[in-house]
């Protein structure tokens, strides 16, 4: 019996918290009554894939980085080369007995050592360059892409732009009606023309 009445006790407390979830408070005085009635909520999102492979902007920024990746690989692998140059060198004339002292070899192993040291800062030095030139893109695009939305959604009434795409999933599924990826592109692309 004790075991019924404690259940029974038990669901009356459960059914009371989950009534008083569900009461909405009271409005205070001065407190902005407008309607209690749900609104419903407007949602789009873009693919930033596709944003990136299409606006304009995007693109010259994605070549000019290619670019740029690309000269400071042939300039390391000059620069490995000429190490490669140098350090057989100095193999070969230890190897004939062409350094006239062990000082001049030291002197010789040393320069090599310099070269190598001046090879590994340049190569830290173009990658600092190419990562805050990858950053400095970043954050202009998201400017960019932030401040047309803000004009775009003036008219739109969004309450919500989620983005989508391969790197940076947020939605899992969504219908294409949502999809506002093509008019961002235009927009952003017109006003890149400009």
């Amino acid at each position: 019996m004790k075991k019924n009445i404690f259940k029974t006790l038990t669901f009356i407390a459960v059914i009371a918290m989950m009534a008083s979830c569900n009461q909405q408070p009271s409005k205070m005085d001065g407190e902005n009554t407008e309607s209690d009635e749900p609104t419903a909520l407007r949602i789009a999102y873009v693919d930033v894939d596709s944003l990136i492979n299409n606006y304009e902007y995007a693109k010259v920024m994605n070549d000019s980085l290619e670019k740029m990746s690309a000269n400071a690989t042939s300039v390391l692998n000059n620069k490995d080369k000429e190490l490669e140059r140098s350090y057989n060198s100095i193999q070969t004339k230890l190897q004939n007995n062409g350094f006239t002292s062990e000082q001049q070899y030291k002197t010789a192993v040393a320069a090599f050592e310099s070269e190598r040291n001046n090879r590994v800062a340049l190569e830290a030095r173009l990658s600092n360059e190419l990562m805050q030139k990858q950053a400095d893109f970043t954050k202009t695009l998201h400017d960019s892409v932030n401040s047309f939305l803000n004009i775009y959604n003036i008219d739109k009434k969004y309450d919500i732009i989620l983005r989508t795409g391969v790197a940076n999933e947020v939605i899992l599924y969504a219908d294409k009606k949502f999809d506002i990826t093509q008019d961002v592109i235009n927009g952003l692309n017109q006003r890149y023309k400009k």
